[in-house]
């Protein structure tokens, strides 16, 4: 009502000036004509003042939309700049605050609203947050970040409290002289943090959910009770859009939860039923493997006293040889399939990462695809379970060969950052790359874009990782390959050197010498011989 009746003593008063300024040019112009006829053409208007008066209203009326315009800045920019306020903008945002399922979002455009178009000096949004049991501002207008980014209320601190039993909006220059001086010294603080002369509560259903936060442009003149009015209003109704967003992030991080559950029963089972797969093949052909090279070398010790012919003998040495390397694979095979323990152990980065690339060795050289690895000497033994990182490591470059198809390159570097006391495992591949978009969601559960494939490969070797306090995180160029880069911390208490192993060559010693060791394999012929696999 009381925005009613301002509105129309600003109309009468537009009017009034308008009226006053029409009559004023008329005067203006008849005079003018009158000086203009006696100066230059010595002729009294006093006998024609009709004709001189409705020239004079004629031109007048020429310049009415230019008059009206110009008095209508006048009010806005002048006589009523830091008076008035469009109110009429709060029931428009209260209307599309339902629509909005996200609470920052929803804090952000309240908290810009106040500040640009109701032309407050700063305004914030409180908010309680669940999980931490405090409230927090959320979003703010006209401050740094520094300013409000770390400021938490407790549930049970004198404002809260205060806003709680109240249910009304709190005008620092009122509630502090209700109160003792310890009680209004709180309050007197709390206003200041918040940057705050007004602080309108959001109450849903007796609870209070938070509350906006408002500073005027000038700090001599407050908002008045008709505007206190209209916010407090306006809060009622965009409370119940705040809860309505709380509770859509509350049911989102339950989903996110239940398909992480979901997805490691699944990767569980699937881990269970491949272990026992892999178990019995494994024994199933190891057992056949150890009789033929064991029959053949018995073979090659008889050949001293049966000669037998140069093409049988490198037969029989070829036997052996492949024998013993389809027995070395599948003694791995082997470790990859022992059920997991929670036991931590000393781990060799280097033997783990030469054993996992060595059961792809058959779908690397089908695919004619180039591996290549550098380890950067000193890397320190690391402390934890064997087979959860073997899992981690043969998910990560099963993702780079898979990607890149056929024909192309894997690389894998291991080195440790001292400083940071970190083992670091970089898998770069020349595959297609990752669009952007699809980046943050690469180790989401169930998120592929193969198809035929269950999108938890990844998500399981970010599980593992996030185990022991590590990280994982890829980059990638479109068209330009993607890398893998797990971070495992290493403290030095725990770890020890590894002795570097012992190499074959001259050259291999020369690699180590100067604290680098670079291998790699290729596709097509005896391509894991030159890794030093039997």
């Amino acid at each position: 009502m009381m925005n009613f009746h301002l509105r129309k003593r600003k109309r009468i008063l537009k009017r009034f000036i308008l009226t006053g300024s029409l009559f004023a040019l008329v005067f203006f112009f008849y005079s003018l004509f009158r000086f203009i006829a006696f100066r230059f053409f010595q002729y009294d208007l006093s006998s024609n003042d009709i004709a001189a008066l409705l020239l004079s209203v004629f031109l007048v009326a020429l310049f009415y939309k230019p008059l009206d315009y110009l008095i209508l800045h006048l009010f806005k920019t002048v006589l009523f700049r830091s008076h008035v306020r469009d109110l009429s903008v709060l029931g428009q945002l209260a209307r599309a605050s339902r629509g909005v399922p996200n609470s920052f979002e929803l804090a952000n455009l309240i908290v810009n609203t106040f500040g640009e178009v109701l032309d407050a000096r700063s305004a914030s949004v409180l908010l309680f947050s669940k999980a931490k049991g405090i409230y927090q501002i959320e979003s703010a207008f006209g401050l740094k970040p520094s300013e409000w980014k770390n400021f938490e209320l407790a549930g049970d601190s004198f404002l809260i409290e205060l806003l709680k039993t109240c249910k009304i909006p709190l005008e620092r220059g009122r509630v502090i002289h209700s109160f003792s001086w310890q009680e209004a010294n709180q309050l007197t603080h709390c206003f200041e943090q918040l940057h705050a002369s007004c602080i309108i509560p959001l109450m849903f259903q007796d609870e209070l959910i938070g509350s906006i936060n408002l500073m005027p442009k000038s700090i001599a003149k407050s908002f008045t009770s008709p505007e206190i009015k209209s916010f407090f209003e306006f809060a009622q109704e965009v409370s119940g859009a705040f809860h309505s967003a709380a509770l859509f992030e509350e049911l989102a991080e339950s989903n996110e939860e239940l398909m992480k559950i979901q997805s490691s029963f699944l990767h569980s089972n699937q881990h269970s039923a491949i272990a026992q797969l892999a178990t019995g093949i494994a024994h199933e052909i190891h057992n056949p493997l150890t009789i033929i090279s064991g029959k053949a070398q018995i073979l090659l010790l008889k050949r001293d006293k049966i000669a037998y012919d140069e093409q049988v003998e490198e037969v029989l040495k070829t036997i052996v040889k492949q024998t013993k390397r389809a027995a070395d694979i599948t003694r791995k095979l082997l470790m990859f399939s022992e059920s997991t323990k929670s036991v931590k152990e000393p781990i060799d980065f280097e033997t783990v990462v030469n054993d996992t690339i060595a059961l792809l060795s058959y779908q690397v050289s089908l695919d004619q695809i180039q591996v290549m690895k550098r380890f950067e000497h000193p890397i320190p033994k690391w402390f934890g379970n064997i087979v959860e990182l073997r899992e981690a490591f043969l998910n990560l470059f099963l993702n780079a060969v898979q990607a890149i198809g056929t024909k192309g390159t894997v690389q894998v570097v291991v080195r440790y950052r001292k400083q940071d006391k970190m083992i670091e495992l970089r898998v770069s591949d020349s595959g297609p790359g990752i669009v952007e978009a699809d980046l943050p969601k690469v180790f989401h559960p169930f998120f592929t874009t193969r198809q035929e494939a269950t999108g938890l490969g990844l998500f399981v070797t970010q599980q593992i990782v996030h185990k022991y306090n590590g990280s994982i995180h890829a980059e990638s160029c479109f068209g330009k390959g993607a890398t893998f880069v797990i971070e495992l911390p290493c403290e030095q208490e725990h770890s020890t050197f590894a002795s570097e192993p012992q190499a074959n060559d001259e050259a291999s010693q020369t690699h180590k010498a100067a604290g680098l060791s670079e291998e790699h394999f290729s596709g097509g012929g005896n391509a894991f011989e030159t890794m030093g696999i039997s």
